[in-house]
């Protein structure tokens, strides 16, 4: 409205005829001072800038009783994942610097600076912490708290939570750049820290300790505990229209601990690696799906929670569609560093191709060089050139050309009552090449050994993974067990994006009684809590597909239970079911709801993860899950990929490189399978 208006200004004193001409350039000259004034408040009326302020704290004062974490791991993973969603402005408080006033006064600058239509990211990586309520507006009796710098773990007769971040004065100041950033803005909190009072045992936790509160006098509880730090408007503002829409993403339920993952917040990393496949206007509840599945493959017990506006577009519809690609850090002629690594999914070995920053398709042009991760740590990696490079590392970015998935060993210490049975399984395992029984970090540990039976234990939150588990002999049920979970784990990590192939999938929930008789369609709602769905006995569901993509794509979905093992979805391995691998094709633009196929779910119970792989040729994984193998006289590159993958597992060796050539991509849904009770 304003720059039409500031455009009429200049055709009328421009326009008309010669002889009216110079009387009106002598009228714009005096007029133009306020022309540019009216097109400056046009532009700034409908720019758009995406802000960050990301607050990590990890080395707490010794004298607050808080252990280090290791939050600063996640301010690249973080910062590194919204530049490649086109955020330009940073704020970074670390340490020291968030006090309490540091991050109120953090959140109050990013308010002034927010302008209408801006899409605002607020990232919290630090201990959090329930602390008792102080104005009765919580129903549990206690706020949720994010634990600055200087803030005391234990309550005192001198400290009673005066450094503690409650969730009131969050909404507060979230409040202030909601309205700055307006109805058409978009707000998102993500807050990687945990609230539970349960005392961690096992590896590095954010939180842990109990409630912050006078021993003498606890809140009186009247009702059910919240989820994290979302606090709904107060009722004097939750009419307001003109507010931005709001969402927490919090890294666990309110009764769990979040623990961190190879050295780095879980949440983080699973956020890093799931904006690096975002499809075109992708939703909150599509991107906390995809946070999910990362999830469940690094903190398998753990359940985050997503709350507020979630459908509707990511970043207000602004989320970008981009071929992931990696950020040079420092260039070194013949070699560069990465802001990318093992926590990101690049591997060693795993060769890349390099391109000029903006490139939208690598698959269609010429790299300026090319190379090959000869190291890669948790978030950085370093690369050999094929030629060296002279310009500012930020002139290019750096594309995978040929996949490696890294070493899927697991990692298992001993911990037996009886030494003589720990020697014969350690000697068993030692000549099992999928396990590791010398790592620093193993992912499960191995007790008892009584009558010949052990216990499976996670290593990061002590929770039992399998219990008595026969080791007679040469331990054949133990490496079973374990040889599923690694492949398990292997093809929920195995994700592929090509350019053009982009098919998703959503479930349909049903009610259906005991003879498997459908009573009732669902909503998504119906069977969620916090954006997690939960499935049982008497809940299946039909299976929704839909091409996104601008390639017609033939798809098969598998399923990967908790404890590893892969099941064929579609096609169906019932020989009854008539289904062929060249039945399920979709042209772009299509959905296709699969007839006749509804899936009904029982034990194991836990969190599960449904993964389509999508392909220009047919894909049919039958064969191979039936242990078939490589019988079939044409398998597709697919199927070769899958099923190389599963002799990787068996051999327990390295995977095999994956020529991200192969024109395929995949999409997972996680959720839960519950005991109906």
């Amino acid at each position: 409205m304003v720059f039409t208006l500031a455009l009429q200004t200049v055709i009328y004193y421009f326009g008309g005829d010669s002889i009216d001409f110079a009387k009106r350039t002598r009228k714009m000259k005096r007029l133009l001072p306020l022309i540019i004034l009216v097109m400056l408040m046009a532009f700034n009326s409908s720019a758009q800038t995406k802000r960050a302020l990301i607050v990590a704290i990890g080395d707490y004062p010794a004298e607050t009783k808080w252990r280090p974490i290791n939050s600063l791991n996640d301010v690249p993973l973080i910062q590194t994942a919204l530049e490649k969603q086109g955020f330009s402005e940073f704020t970074v408080l670390k340490n020291e610097q968030a006090t309490k006033n540091g991050i109120e006064q953090a959140f109050k600058d990013l308010a002034e600076a927010t302008q209408p239509n801006d899409i605002v990211v607020i990232h919290f990586s630090s201990h959090g912490q329930r602390i008792a309520d102080d104005d009765q507006d919580e129903l549990d009796g206690y706020d949720e708290a994010i634990v600055s710098y200087g803030a005391q773990a234990f309550y005192s007769a001198t400290y009673h939570g005066e450094e503690h971040l409650r969730d009131d004065e969050i909404e507060d100041l979230v409040m202030a750049i909601r309205i700055r950033a307006g109805k058409n803005g978009d707000v998102l909190m993500i807050a990687d820290a945990c609230h539970s009072g349960t005392i961690s045992r096992g590896e590095i936790s954010r939180g842990g300790q109990p409630p912050l509160e006078d021993p003498n006098n606890p809140p009186l509880a009247r009702g059910q505990e919240d989820v994290g730090l979302y606090q709904p408007p107060k009722p004097s503002r939750g009419n307001d229209n003109n507010i931005s829409p709001f969402v927490l993403i919090s890294a666990s339920q309110a009764s769990e601990v979040n623990y961190e993952y190879q050295g780095a917040g879980s949440l983080s990393t699973a956020i890093n690696r799931t904006v690096s496949k975002l499809g075109e206007k992708a939703s909150y509840r599509s991107f906390f799906a995809q946070i999910l599945k990362e999830m469940s493959e690094i903190a398998p017990n753990q359940v985050p929670a997503i709350e507020g506006d979630i459908d509707r577009e990511l970043f207000a519809g602004k989320s970008v569609s981009q071929e992931n690609y990696y950020l040079p850090s420092k260039l070194f002629g013949a070699s560069m560093n990465v802001w990318g690594g093992t926590l990101n999914g690049l591997f060693k070995d795993t060769e890349v191709a390099i391109f000029p920053a903006g490139t939208t398709n690598s698959k269609e042009g010429t790299p300026i060089t090319t190379g090959k991760v000869i190291n890669a740590e948790g978030t950085w990696s370093k690369i050999a050139l094929d030629k060296a490079l002279t310009e500012d590392p930020s002139a290019y970015w750096v594309f995978v050309t040929k996949q490696t998935y890294g070493d899927i060993s697991v990692g298992v210490r001993l911990s037996l009552k009886s030494a003589e049975k720990q020697a014969a399984l350690m000697a068993a395992l030692n000549g099992f090449g999928l396990v590791k029984t010398d790592v620093e970090k193993p992912e499960f540990i191995l007790t008892g050994g009584d009558y010949n039976l052990v216990t499976i234990v996670r290593a990061s939150d002590q929770s039992v993974f399998e219990d008595e588990v026969d080791i007679s002999g040469d331990a054949d049920d133990l490496k079973e067990i374990l040889k599923n979970y690694a492949k398990g784990n292997f093809i929920k990590n195995m994700d592929m994006r090509y350019p053009g192939i982009d098919v998703e999938f959503e479930f349909i929930p049903i009610r259906i009684d005991d003879n498997e008789n459908i009573l009732d369609t669902l909503t998504i709602e119906e069977i969620s809590k916090n954006g997690v769905m939960a499935v049982n006995e008497h809940i299946g569901v039909h299976i929704k597909v839909t091409n996104k993509g601008t390639r017609k794509a033939f798809f098969a979905i598998v399923d990967i239970q908790p404890d590893g093992k892969i099941n064929g979805i579609i096609p169906d391995p019932d020989p009854m079911s008539g289904h062929q691998a060249e039945q399920f094709e979709l042209a772009p633009g299509k959905s296709y709801i699969i007839p006749d196929h509804k899936v009904i779910f029982g034990a194991p119970y836990g969190g599960e993860v449904f993964k389509l792989f999508a392909s220009k040729r047919p894909i049919d994984f039958r064969p191979i899950l039936s242990g078939d193998g490589k019988t079939r006289s044409a398998m597709t590159e697919m199927e070769v990929l899958f099923s190389d993958s599963l002799d990787a597992a068996t051999r327990g060796g390295k995977s095999s490189a994956v020529s991200t050539s192969m024109e395929a991509s995949t999409y997972a849904i996680s959720f839960r399978i519950e005991e109906e009770h």
